[in-house]
This record gives C-alpha cells, structure tokens and sequence, in this order.
C-alpha cells in the first residue's frame, strides 16, 4: 500500500482499504468567451486529428462545448438587452 494513495479505515473492523485510484489531474482551460471556447473546439480538433484522442471522445466534447458557447452568447444577449433597456428608461425620463 502507498501513501499516495487514497484508503479508507472501516469503522468497525479497524481494516484499511484501498480506494479506487484516481481518474488524473482535473483539467482546466479558459472557457468564459465565445472565443476560449472556440480555442478548445480547435485543440479537441486536432487532438482526434492527430489521432491523440478517440473521434467519439472528441464528438462528445465538442457536443458540450457547443452548449458552453450556447449559454455564454445568450448571456451576453441578455446583458446587452438590458443595457439597452436601462437607455431606453432613462432617455424617456
């Protein structure tokens, strides 16, 4: 047993289990614009192209990135809307 890896003592028995090893490092990128996402759109591109990652992995995350961009423009629609709005009010008053 490693110390770096994660155990579990049972309560009752005193026994020391082994957890499952860990999937990896947490992945982090940028994605709070249209363009970050686009960048990582890119990366996964080549990344199947390059044969580095499965084309269904790759179809997957580009699938969920699709929705991260979905959401991040319809943010700022909805940002600019109001903005608009707030104009609107304050030339009327």
């Amino acid at each position: 047993m490693s110390n770096r890896e994660p155990v579990e003592i049972d309560g009752i028995t005193g026994k020391v289990e082994e957890l499952p090893p860990r999937r990896g490092k947490r992945y982090r990128c940028e994605l709070s614009t249209v363009q970050d996402v686009r960048r990582e759109m890119s990366k996964v591109y080549r990344e199947c192209r390059s044969n580095m990652m499965d084309a269904q992995t790759g179809t997957k995350l580009v699938w969920m990135l699709q929705g991260i961009a979905k959401v991040i423009e319809t943010s700022d629609l909805e940002k600019r809307i109001e903005e608009l709005e707030n104009v609107s009010i304050k030339q009327k008053n």
